[in-house]
């Protein structure tokens, strides 16, 4: 038939008898599956058919069975891409014989290749068949990334391209290619946890593995988009979206056939090489998948919670401010800035820098490349000899120009990084305070380095241990804190005599740009190079890069894992600084006026934004009553607002409306489970991205939102019984960056704090830090440590020089 694809896609999981061998009965039960369930196409050997697994023959079986199961009821894509260019043809041409609709082609896999050498591919694959053919866009398997414009070109070129299937983790890049290609290709999502904003974008639809185990499910939140009812396509996302996580989380084919046979449906064990799940999160991912139904309704919140009436429950107000923040001339230049001056990008494209108080695009940053990425690694190692042979008393006095430098200019710097994250004036002002003390402790440390003393260690031969620069550090830092980070990262880095490259977040690089600006004339040319742009383009180039000694990220988990497996290939140095899920232990004795006071600043601050935010309270059942009414108070009367609304402002916007998203589908869901909000619990009406400061009470243990970083102003309450009990909890988590312990009885805070498996402890106090003490975390939240001379540790290497005296 001819089509025009649309909508939900499901890629086939492909099912296996117990022998192992291909269970065709079973396939064709699976086809029925996805059309009984509303879905728009079915592909046979997609990603989730694990085609790397299968034969040629049974490749070739697999397209003819769902071919014929399918029997004109939908159209059926056919995954072709293979180990060698003839074999995809061969296999495309067999798809297009026995009558499918579609070939779908992905870069090949089998050996790496050039963009130039993966395009001749693509021509000579799209040539061999007549019928539409979709690209598919899979770099973290084939490790060539196809640029929006590369596609847009060659779908102009190549009539039969009608398609792309983009399983990036970069929405901007789907983006790029829906608004700016849409004329020529069709674009679908390939990264299942995108769904939602792929729609709302204008995706011509998405192509999902999960909707083998949810099909009406996705269907629903298509149709809602289609309709335009985005408060019902939230309302369902949310119910699935913990599922979705889930499976992306894991190995991919097994996690959806964990899935499916949770739910009555299973298609046997994945084949070899294929990894299998381990045990507790296949039983995570079969409790999600049995809740993760259309039948499942939102929850009704009982009426009272630890002594919390409904009553108790009060809007927050936000006030808007009545004019801009910024001035002329604030706006740093809009290239990267590269051997010690801006310069334009090489891509000719640039990314909207967004205002998330009101949405609107306040200024263009230039959309970085791998060329660019290249140039600033090439200006970082020609001048790291020079930087690293400075002596320790020439490195610190340039280091104490540049914290003279931005405290003549914090006022600005704060301004800027309101403007562009959100950050209330005095959460701004604090960042710009700590920028500077960074710096000058880094300057003062750097003359005063630790190490094993010179000495005889062996008979005639004296020792000398020496601690020298790693060479050119890569940096990615966060939305979260754009320049606090980027001089926790820059400071230590630059005190060890290393040179740097840094990508800032895409969202939020403003004052690292405008950093750049200010010092150029302190720093000699090369030792400071900004690259703005994607994760997945810039950030991969410089873990990938030869010339790079050592990567440096502030970030998510995924993004720390995909930086160390792309670091591992060239075995260079990791420093992660991850995610965190910061427990907050109150035992009967605490004083609960000050824990709640001190919850206030550590479990709000930077609108929850923060990876050591005190956001997962838990509290001993004896006061449990009356330290929820103690924190419900100080956080109902706490000020919401744009920057610039007023000195007395608490809590600013969340800093990107893909967040905003994430955080109050955490919101929907856990009311869903019964979980309440005492104040708060939702979006503010008007522009920008604004959500109420929230206390989540009636949270059962192991509850989504105690467990997963919501990183919003959002904490929750739980209850526990016994110290033993407690300390067990709070470790439950995957993340390890902090926690605190609040008590009278000092004996119980020491041992309670060795217990806690946090890089940092803190005792009747939270989210308190200073340079002197290392920041850093255990478990998930990563390895290696920020500020202290522990950092600057951690940025240099130890090499041992033995001189032989004897005479």
């Amino acid at each position: 038939m001819t089509v025009q694809l649309g909508g939900v896609l499901t890629a086939l999981a492909t099912p296996f008898a117990a022998d192992g061998g291909l269970d065709v009965t079973r396939l064709r039960a699976v086809v029925d599956r996805s059309i009984e369930g509303g879905v728009h196409g079915v592909v046979a050997c997609g990603s989730t058919g694990e085609f790397t697994a299968l034969s040629s023959d049974e490749r070739r079986l697999v397209v003819e069975t769902v071919v014929d199961q399918a029997a004109g009821r939908m159209p059926v894509i056919a995954q072709t891409g293979a180990t060698s260019t003839a074999e995809a043809i061969a296999l495309s041409r067999h798809a297009q014989s026995v009558g499918a609709d579609v070939v779908m082609t992905v870069a090949p896999y089998y050996e790496p290749l050039s963009v130039d050498e993966t395009l001749t591919y693509l021509r000579a694959v799209a040539g061999s068949v007549t019928i539409p053919v979709m690209l598919y866009n899979l770099p973290v398997a084939t490790g060539v990334n196809l640029d929006p414009d590369t596609i847009g070109a060659l779908a102009r070129e190549v009539e039969n391209i009608r398609y792309i299937k983009n399983t990036t983790v970069d929405m901007d890049q789907s983006a790029r290619l829906i608004h700016n290609h849409g004329d020529v290709i069709s674009t679908f999502v390939g990264w299942d946890s995108l769904l939602l904003a792929a729609l709302a974008e204008g995706a011509a639809g998405v192509m999902a593995g999960t909707a083998n185990v949810v099909p009406r499910e996705l269907v629903a939140v298509y149709d809602a988009v289609s309709a335009g009812d985005l408060e019902g396509a939230r309302k369902t996302w949310s119910q699935i979206y913990p599922l979705i996580e889930a499976i992306m989380a894991q190995p991919f084919i097994a996690a959806v056939k964990a899935g499916l046979a949770a739910v009555g449906f299973p298609v046997g064990a994945p084949r070899p090489p294929v990894a299998e799940l381990d045990p507790a999160a296949a039983a995570r991912i079969a409790q999600l998948a049995k809740t993760a139904t259309m039948e499942t309704t939102m929850g009704t919140a009982p009426g009272t919670t630890m002594g919390i009436t409904a009553e108790a429950i009060r809007p927050a107000v936000r006030r808007v401010r009545t004019g801009g923040i910024l001035r002329e001339g604030d706006l740093p230049p809009g290239g990267h800035f590269i051997d010690g001056a801006f310069r334009p990008g090489r891509s000719g494209t640039s990314i909207d820098v967004i205002d998330p108080s009101t949405g609107s695009t306040i200024a263009q940053v230039a959309e970085g490349t791998v060329e660019d990425t290249d140039s600033a690694v090439a200006a970082a190692n020609g001048a790291k000899d020079s930087w690293g042979r400075l002596t320790p008393k020439e490195r610190s006095e340039l280091l104490h120009r540049v914290a003279d430098r931005v405290a003549e200019h914090a006022d600005l710097l704060a301004r800027l990084e309101s403007a562009n994250t959100g950050k209330p004036g005095a959460v701004a002002q604090d960042d710009v305070a700590q920028t500077i003390d960074t710096f000058r402790f880094m300057a003062g440390a750097l003359r005063a380095p630790t190490s094993a003393a010179a000495g005889r260690y062996a008979e005639d031969h004296l020792s000398v241990i020496l601690r020298e620069p790693l060479g050119v550090i890569g940096v990615v830092t966060p939305w979260n804190y754009p320049l606090l980070m980027a001089a926790w990262k820059m400071a230590p880095i630059l005190a060890a005599g290393n040179t740097l490259v840094i990508k800032p977040s895409e969202q939020t690089p403003l004052t690292t740009l405008k950093f750049a600006e200010l010092v150029a004339d302190i720093l000699p040319a090369g030792v400071v190079n900004v690259v703005t742009g994607y994760g997945p383009v810039v950030g991969t180039r410089l873990a990938e890069h030869p010339d790079i000694a050592m990567i440096a990220l502030t970030g998510s988990v995924r993004s720390g894992k995909a930086v160390a497996r792309a670091a591992a290939e060239s075995l260079k140095r990791v420093h992660l600084e991850l995610g965190g899920k910061a427990p907050v232990v109150i035992f009967e004795d605490a004083d609960l006026a000050a824990a709640a006071t001190a919850l206030r600043a550590a479990g709000y601050w930077n609108s929850g934004q923060e990876c050591g935010a005190a956001c997962r309270v838990l509290v001993h059942e004896s006061v449990a009553d009356e330290f929820s009414r103690l924190l419900v108070d100080e956080v109902s009367s706490m000020v919401v607002g744009e920057p610039g609304a007023g000195d007395d402002v608490e809590i600013g916007p969340l800093t990107s409306k893909t967040h905003f998203d994430r955080v109050t589908g955490y919101l929907q869901r856990a009311e869903a489970e019964g979980v309440r909000a005492a104040v708060g619990g939702g979006p503010l009406e008007g522009a920008g991205y604004f959500v109420a400061p929230t206390v989540l009470v009636d949270v059962p243990d192991g509850a989504e939102c105690a467990r997963e970083e919501i990183f919003g102003p959002v904490v929750t309450v739980e209850t526990f019984t016994d110290e033993d009990e407690v300390i067990g909890r709070a470790n439950s988590v995957p993340y390890g960056l902090s926690a605190s312990v609040w008590t009278k009885d000092a004996q119980r805070s020491h041992d309670v704090a060795g217990k806690l498996e946090a890089g940092t402890v803190w005792v009747n106090a939270h989210l308190v830090l200073a340079n002197e003490v290392p920041w850093g975390g255990f478990k998930g939240s990563g390895y290696g440590r920020d500020l202290s001379i522990y950092a600057l540790d951690d940025y240099s290497r130890t090499k041992h020089v033995m001189h032989n005296v004897e005479r």
